[in-house]
C-alpha cells in the first residue's frame, strides 16, 4: 500500500513540476516571430476613398512596399498624394512619397507604391499621408490616412 502511495505522490510531483514548468514556458517551444501580414486601411469622402496597404508586424530594418490607392467618386482634374513616413524609417533608392495624376474619370483608380525600411528600433509607428484633388470646382481640402505599422524585436 506505502509502495502504491509513493508511486502516486511521484507522479503527483512530475504532473505538479511540468504544469509549473510550462507555465513558466521552460518547457514550451520558443514561439516563432508574428509573420507580417497585409493590413488596408481607408478614408474616403464624397470625391475619392482612399487606401493604403501595409505589412506588420515587422523587423527591425525590414523592407516592404507600401500601396497607395485613391478611386475617384467623380470626375476629377488633378490627384496628389503625399506621404511621410516615421522617423527613423527610410525610403528605398528609387522611390518616390509623392506622386500625381492628371485626368481621373470617375470610378477609375490611381495607384502608387513605394519601399520603405522600417526602423531598426522596436514600437509602435504610423505612416501618414494626404490626397489632394481638383474637380472643375476647384482644389478641395486634403483627405488625411493613417496607417499604424508595429516593428518587433525578435
Amino acid at each position: 500500500m506505502q509502495g502504491n502511495l509513493r508511486i502516486f505522490a511521484l507522479i503527483g510531483f512530475i504532473a505538479v513540476s511540468a504544469f509549473v514548468l510550462t507555465g513558466c514556458e521552460l518547457l514550451s517551444p520558443p514561439q516563432p516571430p508574428a509573420q507580417p501580414k497585409p493590413r488596408t486601411d481607408t478614408v474616403e469622402n464624397d470625391l475619392i476613398q482612399y487606401s493604403r496597404t501595409v505589412l506588420t508586424p515587422l523587423r527591425p530594418g525590414q523592407e516592404f512596399t507600401v500601396s497607395v490607392k485613391v478611386t475617384a467618386k467623380a470626375d476629377l482634374r488633378v490627384v496628389l498624394i503625399s506621404e511621410s513616413l516615421p522617423e527613423g524609417f527610410e525610403l528605398a533608392e528609387g522611390s518616390q512619397l509623392k506622386a500625381a495624376h492628371l485626368g481621373l474619370a470617375a470610378g477609375a483608380t490611381f495607384e502608387h507604391s513605394y519601399t520603405v525600411r522600417a526602423s531598426a528600433k522596436a514600437g509602435s509607428f504610423t505612416i501618414t499621408g494626404n490626397a489632394i484633388v481638383a474637380t472643375s470646382a476647384g482644389t478641395q481640402e486634403p483627405l488625411v490616412l493613417e496607417s499604424p505599422v508595429r516593428v518587433q524585436a525578435r
